[in-house]
């Protein structure tokens, strides 16, 4: 039988509490705790990463089990739920003197009345899924409660789909596959930490969702244009577009928060990408670039609802009031984005939600608040379409 060692167990603990009481970012947190255990080997890190997501997944039916309150902070109970679950010998320490006392086989056949309890969901944002999304949203639940597969984009500024496939199989035994349908995307079977892989350093590729990457292709970007990247943040979607123009023309990229504007320079850098220039998204930055662009991206912050399979700690962070205050500011930003557009520019409006009220509804309140625009597309990835993120984006143009 397996076993889980103290400072295993630890790291755990620790990192939940950074993630749930904290607030932080998950991933971030276990990046940040691997790189402080030098000495963990594959074994450690794939246990301790299982362990932190099977908690954050499952965290309300994992108390609802042990008889526990599901407000209540109870990681050690969550640690030991998860260690019978997985067949891992539950160790004889103080820690572990809590509940649950059942065996797998009563933990697997555990149902609550409570569908919300079973499926793991805190109960407002339960009832708001099956209002928004009917008889989706179960298996919606279903789906966000499973892993994300592991996508690359290939930056076809220095390379191509199938010679990078190559070279990573020759080169460093990773495999990888293509589908038609995704040109710039190469799929891996098995996931794997690529940031320190040479190709990644030289800017061949960037880790990007595979459902993420056909917002880029929706924008129709062409050489020679002026575009905005409203919301750029790190720039993933930005280097997708540069790349779509072939590195000619001009990018603006503008983001509220400076951190994320100068990793997205970092790694133009690295992409070998010189057409985007990044600034502070200000008042004064917007009335500079008044009908400048002939297309702007809104990568619109939202509730993240789509991206559960990655990032399942959004679910106990949300509030009503932040999900409310959200939607706020998407209604901000298409109003600045008709602004910057030329006469015959367009809008691409996109979240990493699925939810209508941040997605459809949000384009139907703009097109009546601005005639003079209408739908030209849009397109809704639900997360149980694919193993990839949930997504929506809709493309508007002057009537």
């Amino acid at each position: 039988m397996k076993r889980i060692f103290p400072n295993q167990a630890e790291a755990i603990a620790n990192a939940l509490y950074a993630i749930l009481v904290d607030k932080k970012r998950a991933s971030r947190i276990l990046d940040q705790t691997v790189e402080q255990h030098p000495k963990w080997g594959a074994r450690d890190r794939n246990l301790f990463y299982d362990a932190v997501y099977s908690i954050l997944r499952w965290k309300i039916k994992y108390s609802a089990i042990a008889g526990l309150d599901h407000e209540e902070f109870q990681p050690w109970s969550w640690i030991k739920t998860w260690c019978i679950i997985n067949d891992i010998l539950v160790p004889d320490w103080d820690e572990m003197n809590c509940p649950p006392t059942a065996t797998k086989e009563n933990l697997a056949s555990f149902q609550n009345k409570l569908e919300h309890v079973n499926f793991s969901f805190p109960d407002w944002l339960h009832q708001v899924g099956k209002e928004e999304l009917g008889s989706q949203w179960e298996n919606e639940m279903k789906a966000s409660n499973t892993k994300a597969a592991v996508s690359l984009r290939v930056n076809r500024i220095l390379t191509a789909p199938q010679k990078l496939a190559s070279q990573l199989k020759e080169k460093h035994q990773i495999e990888t596959f293509q589908n038609p349908d995704f040109p710039d995307t190469l799929y891996l079977p098995k996931g794997k930490k690529l940031n320190k892989n040479p190709f990644f350093r030289k800017g061949f590729f960037e880790i990007q969702d595979a459902n993420s990457q056909q917002i880029a292709p929706f924008c129709q970007v062409k050489r020679k244009m002026n575009v905005i990247d409203l919301c750029a943040g790190a720039g993933g979607k930005t280097l997708h577009l540069a790349a779509l123009m072939h590195n000619e023309g001009k990018i603006r990229a503008f983001d509220i928060e400076e951190n994320k504007l100068k990793e997205l320079n970092r790694r133009a850098k690295r992409a070998k990408v010189s057409c985007i220039e990044t600034a502070l998204l200000t008042n004064q930055v917007l009335a500079s670039h008044k009908e400048w662009a002939n297309v702007v991206l809104i990568d619109a912050p939202c509730s993240g609802m789509g991206t559960l399979k990655r990032n399942p700690e959004i679910k106990w962070n949300l509030t009503p009031e932040r999900l409310e205050e959200l939607k706020k500011t998407q209604r901000q930003l298409l109003e600045q984005a008709a602004c910057l557009i030329q006469p015959d520019g367009k809008i691409i409006y996109a979240t990493c939600s699925i939810l209508p009220s941040e997605n459809q509804e949000q384009t139907a309140w703009f097109l009546a608040q601005y005639p003079e625009f209408k739908l030209e597309d849009e397109k809704q990835i639900l997360t149980q379409d694919s193993h990839f993120d949930g997504f929506y984006m809709a493309r508007l143009g002057r009537a």
